[in-house]
C-alpha cells in the first residue's frame, strides 16, 4: 500500500478525537447536536459519518462553517494544526454557499413545501451539501459510481425478495415475476398476479380506457420530509447541482385503480408532479444499492440480510406488500415499456433471412433512474404534455416517447425554451415522416401497439405495463431505419436479430439489465411467438411462471 501524508488539519481532527476516545459516530452526533443548537436541521447521521471520515482522510477541508462546529464539538482537544476563521460571525453561511445558483429551485420549493424549513433553509441546505460533494476527490466520486454499477439486476431482485419475503404465502394474491429462459431460472423484482399477464390489450382501440380523477384530495397527500426522509431529499438535490443530471418538474399520471383481463384495459389515474416522485419513491433505488455496496467484502458478492435490515427509505414509503398494491393510499407513477420490434426482408448480402430488428437502449449517466443500465425502449413515465384529459390513455404516451427517443422530435422533451409552447404538439403538421406513416397505418396488421399485462415493481412502487410495438412492414424499416437515432436518454442502442438465439439468450442472461426492462422484453418475446406467422423468429426456449 502506498504511505502518503495527511494533512494538518486531517491530523487535528483525528487527534481531538482520540483525546476524548470517540468513535467518529459519537463525533457525528456531538455535531448533530451543535447544529441542532444553530436551529438548523443537520444532515442524516451516516452523512456526518461520511464527511468526518473524509476530513480525517484528507480527501477535503471542512469549510469555515464546519471548521466551527467542529471547534464547538472538540473544544480545547483541537491542536494549533486546525484554523478557525474568527473574523465571520456565527451563524452567517460562507460565501461559496449562499452565492451559489442552484438550478433546481422549483424542488427547492417542493422540500420547503414539505418540511418544517424554509425556502432560504432548504436553498442554504441543497448548497452545503452541494459543497461538499464538490469537495470530494475525483476519484471518490467515480468509486461510488462504479461500485454502484457493479450491483447486478439479480442481486436487486434477491435483496427484495429478501426484505419482502415470500410474498405467495401471503394474503395479497401477488407473487415476484419468474421466468425460465434456456433452463436459466430468472426472478425479478415485479410483482404480479394472476390474471396480469398475456393480456394483449390493442392500444389505441375501445379495448384501452383511462379515466382522469380530477378530484384534488383523491390519493394519498405526501408525507411531511423529516430527518431520514428530508436528508434524503436533499441530497438527491445536491448531487443534481453537481452532475449532469436533468430534473424537471413534469406533470405524472398517478395510478389510482386497474382492472386488467384478455383484450381489456381499465384504470384511473390523477395528476401529480415529477418532484413528488423523484424526492420521495425514487430515491429508494439509490438506497437499496448502496446498501448493497456497503455490505459488498471485495471479490465477493453483497450480503443481502444485512443489506436489507438498514433501509429506512424503504421502510417509510414501501414497507410491505400490502402497503405497495394499496394503489390509492400511496404515490404510485409509473408507465409502459416497450419492446419495439421491426420487419426486416433478408440482409443486403442475402446473408439473413426475414427477421424482426429489436431495439435495446443502454441508459445515459443524465438520466435520474436505472442509470447505465440495459432496458427496452421506449421507456416511458405515463405523463401529459398540454392536456392531462386528452392524453390519458396509455397509447398516448408510448407513442410521443417512441418518437422523442428514437425520432429526434426534442420538443416533446418538455426540456428546451419554447418546447412547451405548442397548444398541439401532436397535430399531424408537426408528426415526424416516420410516426404519419405509422399513424396512417394504426390498428392495422402492419402496425400493432399492445399492452401485455401489468406489475409493480418493487424497487421503486412504480406501475409498469409491459407493451410491444409490432412494425410488421418492411418497408417501413426500409425507408426509415436510417432515421432512428437514439436521444439524450440514452449512452448508446443496441440491435438485435429475433433470429439470434445465441444472441437473444445472452443478452436476457446479462446482468446489467434494469428489472422492469427485462420483464418487457421477455413479455414481448412471449407475445411475438404467439404473433409470428412467416417464421421471423428462433427464440431461445422461454418459459413464465403464471
Amino acid at each position: 500500500m502506498m504511505n502518503r501524508e495527511l494533512s494538518a488539519y486531517a491530523v487535528a481532527i483525528r487527534r481531538a478525537r482520540s483525546r476524548h476516545r470517540w468513535s467518529r459516530p459519537r463525533l457525528a452526533y456531538e455535531l448533530e447536536q451543535v447544529i441542532k443548537r444553530e436551529g438548523k436541521e443537520p444532515p442524516g447521521r451516516e452523512s456526518l459519518i461520511r464527511m468526518v471520515r473524509a476530513w480525517e482522510n484528507g480527501e477535503h477541508k471542512p469549510d469555515d462553517y464546519n471548521r466551527e462546529r467542529l471547534a464547538k464539538a472538540l473544544g480545547s482537544a483541537l491542536d494549533d494544526g486546525f484554523e478557525i476563521n474568527q473574523t465571520r460571525p456565527a451563524g452567517v453561511i460562507t460565501p461559496s454557499s449562499s452565492a451559489r445558483k442552484l438550478k433546481a429551485i422549483e424542488f427547492v420549493a417542493w422540500i420547503a413545501k414539505h418540511s418544517n424549513l424554509s425556502f432560504q433553509g432548504v436553498y442554504e441546505a441543497v448548497s452545503a451539501r452541494a459543497e461538499w460533494l464538490d469537495a470530494q476527490a475525483p476519484a471518490t466520486r467515480f468509486a461510488q459510481a462504479h461500485e454502484r454499477s457493479r450491483i447486478t439486476r439479480e442481486q436487486i431482485a434477491k435483496a427484495l425478495v429478501a426484505y419482502y419475503g415470500d410474498v405467495s404465502t401471503g394474503n395479497t394474491g401477488a407473487k415476484f415475476y419468474k421466468a425460465r429462459v434456456g433452463g436459466t431460472p430468472l426472478t425479478l423484482t415485479i410483482t404480479t398476479k394472476r390474471g396480469w399477464l398475456g393480456m394483449a390489450v390493442q392500444l389505441g382501440s375501445d379495448q384501452e380506457r383511462f379515466r382522469l380523477n380530477s378530484d384534488p384530495v383523491v390519493g394519498a397527500p405526501v408525507s411531511p420530509l423529516v430527518e431520514t426522509t428530508l436528508e434524503a431529499a436533499l441530497l438527491r438535490l445536491a448531487s443534481v447541482e453537481v452532475s449532469d443530471t436533468v430534473l424537471v418538474n413534469n406533470p405524472l399520471y398517478q395510478l389510482l385503480d386497474i382492472a386488467i383481463a384478455r383484450h381489456h384495459l381499465e384504470a384511473v389515474v390523477s395528476v401529480a408532479h415529477f418532484a413528488d416522485y423523484a424526492l420521495t419513491m425514487d430515491l429508494l433505488e439509490t438506497e437499496l444499492m448502496d446498501a448493497l455496496v456497503a455490505t459488498r467484502q471485495p471479490f465477493a458478492v453483497p450480503n443481502l440480510t444485512n443489506a436489507v435490515t438498514k433501509l429506512p427509505l424503504r421502510d417509510a414509503y414501501l414497507p410491505t406488500m400490502t402497503s405497495a398494491l394499496t394503489l390509492n393510499r400511496r404515490l404510485c407513477v409509473g408507465g409502459p415499456v416497450a419492446l419495439l420490434a421491426v420487419a426486416r426482408n433478408s440482409a443486403r448480402h442475402g446473408q439473413r433471412e426475414p427477421d424482426f430488428v429489436l431495439l435495446i437502449q443502454e441508459r445515459s449517466a443524465r438520466v435520474v433512474n436505472v442509470t447505465g443500465k440495459i432496458a427496452v425502449v421506449p421507456k416511458s413515465f405515463h405523463a401529459p404534455t398540454v392536456e392531462a384529459g386528452e392524453e390519458v390513455p396509455l397509447s398516448a404516451s408510448l407513442e410521443r416517447e417512441l418518437e422523442e427517443e428514437l425520432l429526434g422530435r426534442e420538443d416533446l422533451e418538455c426540456l428546451l425554451d419554447g418546447s412547451s409552447r405548442r397548444a398541439d404538439p401532436f397535430h399531424t403538421d408537426h408528426l415526424s415522416e416516420p410516426m404519419r406513416w405509422l399513424v396512417d397505418r394504426r390498428c392495422t396488421d402492419a402496425y400493432r401497439v399492445e399492452c401485455l399485462g401489468f406489475g409493480i415493481n418493487m424497487v421503486t412502487g412504480n406501475y409498469e405495463f409491459p407493451c410491444l410495438i409490432m412494425i410488421d412492414d418492411e418497408e417501413w424499416w426500409a425507408r426509415y431505419g436510417g432515421q432512428v437515432e437514439a436521444n439524450w436518454e440514452m449512452e448508446r442502442i443496441r440491435r438485435y436479430s429475433s433470429r439470434d438465439t445465441v444472441g437473444l439468450q445472452t443478452l436476457i442472461a446479462d446482468p446489467q439489465w434494469s428489472n422492469e426492462g427485462l420483464f418487457a422484453f421477455l413479455e414481448g418475446l412471449r407475445r411475438l411467438a404467439e404473433l409470428d406467422t412467416v417464421s421471423r423468429l428462433a427464440l431461445p426456449a422461454l418459459e413464465v411462471e403464471v
